[in-house]
């Protein structure tokens, strides 16, 4: 006969999985999804990657752009996208980015979080209206 109390494991096994349940519905926090949207040809040495970031079922999806080299492939860029600052991100789903002359055109209806100038040789113009 046992003489003191000892740890029942089939209540330790239900809180486990009640936690799990728990816990499920907010899995979505932490995981932050990036997807390939577009790629325009800036010139012979750039690129302007467009992608869509699903951050969590709370927020809205936002929108970054980015420059990188014309040279490595679509793969080579999701695989370096942490290390490459955007060059813009918008939370705008009909924002669009037009290519005349070397020169990159965006156009916004919406919220403007960051627009940056990453330093490469080419003009880009913003025209950011509101809703």
């Amino acid at each position: 006969m046992r003489d003191g109390r000892v740890f029942n494991w089939r209540v330790g096994v239900m809180i486990v999985i009640l936690l799990g349940f728990i816990l499920y519905p907010f899995r979505d926090f932490f995981t932050v999804y990036e997807n390939l949207q577009g790629k325009m040809r800036i010139n012979e040495q750039l690129n302007l990657y467009i992608t869509r970031v699903e951050a969590s079922s709370l927020s809205k999806d936002t929108f970054h752009f980015y420059l990188y080299d014309a040279r490595k492939s679509p793969e080579a860029f999701m695989s370096h996208i942490k290390d490459i600052k955007p060059v813009m991100v918008t939370n705008d789903d009909k924002a669009t980015a037009t290519v005349k002359d070397g020169e990159i055109y965006l156009h916004v209806r919406g919220n403007v979080y960051s627009f940056n100038t990453v330093g490469y040789d080419v003009r880009i113009h913003l025209d950011r209206s509101p809703y």
